[in-house]
């Protein structure tokens, strides 16, 4: 039987194709650029009509436009929620995992020496190795599967560990009850790894930013079909977009620009394990 690597069956995490910068500067250029490719189009395309003595249709497009845009407002709408929906799950998972790593390593006081120390130094160890990088050293899908190697052979040290020290003659609740803590501790873990990758991100953000530049792309070429000037106003939109469009990418990211998951609870209950086995040496 041919040994599996715990990491390789993560299979399904995807890391987003482009980092925030990239995505900053995709859109500081193309939305802009839909609307001045557009007007230009429809100058062109005024001129021509009048050239040939055709008549030009002022109206022509709007109903189209009009779906566009609810189209990009319905787009813009259910991307917002669902990076506030991500970021909130994000946050309740790490809270969750702080709290059973806390319990865990609590519960592990009713465990005679030396097995207490070992597996409350064990735990530590794994609650060190499940602090995210915010340094945005977490940008790929290589880098996610690096950090998921340090932190699973952390953790498949916890179980041998828990078994040992509940060995009898402990009496039998007890056992249930160092155990469950640690068994919570443990499957905290998949509430973290489903929440590290959001692969549906870049199709939506990819559906939007389609949406987007056909919104603008539209507009400006109204514009230049009917003899206007492409405005200020066209550009306010298009920097609006981008505003928003970042804050929604900005929001899918955990470990990356301003909008952060907040690990504040695992690092303090790091901090307490630490102080708690410094108290005891």
């Amino acid at each position: 039987m041919d040994v599996v690597d715990p990491v390789s069956l993560y299979n399904q995490i995807a890391m987003p194709a482009l980092s925030l910068p990239e995505v900053a500067l995709l859109l500081f250029l193309s939305l802009p650029a839909a609307a001045v490719i557009g007007f230009r189009t429809g100058a062109h395309r005024r001129r021509r009509l009048l050239a040939a003595d055709n008549k030009i249709e002022h109206v022509v497009g709007e109903t189209t436009l009009g779906a566009i845009l609810a189209l990009l407002g319905l787009l813009l709408a259910f991307s917002f929620g669902n990076a506030l929906n991500l970021a909130q799950a994000r946050k309740a998972a790490v809270v969750g995992e702080a709290a059973a790593i806390g319990t865990a390593f609590l519960r592990a006081d009713y465990v005679a020496e030396p097995a207490r120390t070992e597996l409350q130094k064990a735990l530590l160890d794994y609650g060190r190795s499940r602090i995210l990088p915010m340094d945005g050293s977490l940008a790929t899908t290589e880098q996610a599967r690096a950090f998921l190697k340090e932190t699973l052979t952390a953790q498949e040290k916890l179980w041998p560990l828990t078994l040992e020290a509940t060995a009898d003659p402990m009496p039998a609740p007890l056992k249930g009850f160092v155990a469950g803590a640690m068994n919570d501790a443990l499957d905290a873990h998949l509430y973290r790894v489903e929440h590290l990758s959001n692969p549906v991100s870049d199709v939506v953000l990819s559906m939007l930013l389609a949406a987007a530049l056909m919104s603008l792309f539209l507009l400006g070429n109204r514009n230049g079909s009917n003899g206007r000037d492409l405005t200020w106003r066209t550009f306010v939109l298009s920097g609006f977009l981008f505003v928003v469009m970042l804050t929604i990418v900005d929001t899918q990211r955990s470990a990356e620009g301003l909008v952060r998951t907040d690990e504040t609870a695992l690092l303090v209950t790091v901090h307490d394990m630490e102080l708690a086995l410094a108290g005891r040496n």
